[in-house]
């Protein structure tokens, strides 16, 4: 599979200055008359720190600056706004209502129409009173004149900081972004091409186990306010995560997703599931 062109070009940066770095520091051994001993004509250790200190000053300078900007394209926080159809002018309407229908169906009920700026989307939230848990359809428009990129998916608030996500799409590659800010106690599937009434059963399905593997229970709170409070808290700990990951990790993180994308993302579950189980 073919990587992405922001993952190319950071692998190809890195190699140059690693590349850089080494033909620095074989010019400085050169200089030297290759010895390692009295370089830059200081002693020794005084000597070979500074040079290591000019050879890798370029690649850490370099590898600081993305983890800037990677930072910097993160918001700090999720400003949700109501939406108006009628300033959509590109949303597919009657995949809209069929979509709301289904949900209304299986006991779904509508909280708001959103839109989260500065992205260019269009969200519809809904919440399940005997369930306890959310759904969300929505449309996000990339290119004037390209159809919406549409997507619907549930989810559920749980205790000890867990959720769960369960998505009604194919995962691919530009998945790799969430990935590597992925919370550790946040949970996510992929079920692509199936029915809303099933993918509820299987969204449902997923979180009594984890509920009985994790000694945890859902969070009962299916309003709008606190739907938006989910969504500024998942902002929130998407940037301290990549704040907190190394950029070279989370890197190759992506690079190994784009590689072979992963339908399921279980985070800790597991190794919380089998020590609480050996525990017990």
């Amino acid at each position: 599979m073919q990587l992405s062109t922001e993952i190319q070009k950071f692998w190809i940066a890195l190699a140059n200055y690693l590349v850089l770095g080494l033909m620095l520091f074989l010019y400085l051994l050169a200089g030297n008359g290759w010895k390692l001993t009295n370089l830059l004509s200081l002693p020794d250790l005084m000597g070979l720190t500074i040079v290591v200190a000019l050879v890798l000053f370029p690649l850490l300078w370099f590898l600081g600056n993305i983890k800037t900007q990677m930072l910097q394209a993160l918001p700090n926080e999720t400003a949700f706004k109501a939406a108006v159809i009628t300033e959509y002018p590109q949303l597919d309407l009657f995949w809209l209502k069929e979509e709301t229908k289904d949900l209304e169906a299986i006991g779904f009920v509508q909280l708001m129409d959103y839109k989260v700026e500065p992205s260019n989307g269009f969200a519809r939230t809904f919440a399940h009173p005997q369930h306890h848990c959310f759904a969300e359809i929505g449309q996000l428009f990339t290119d004037a004149k390209d159809q919406p990129e549409k997507y619907s998916y549930m989810y559920s608030s749980l205790t000890q900081d867990w959720d769960l996500t369960t998505i009604n799409r194919q995962v691919h590659r530009l998945d790799a972004t969430a990935y590597i800010g992925q919370h550790p106690k946040a949970v996510r599937k992929y079920h692509p091409e199936v029915y809303l009434d099933e993918l509820l059963e299987q969204h449902l399905s997923l979180r009594k186990q984890m509920v009985n593997d994790l000694g945890i229970n859902v969070v009962r709170d299916i309003s709008w306010s606190g739907y938006r409070n989910l969504g500024q808290q998942a902002t929130i700990s998407r940037k301290t995560t990549m704040r907190r990951k190394k950029l070279l990790l989370a890197m190759l993180e992506a690079t190994l997703f784009e590689m072979k994308p992963k339908s399921e993302w279980l985070g800790d579950y597991g190794k919380v599931a089998v020590t609480r189980r050996v525990t017990r």
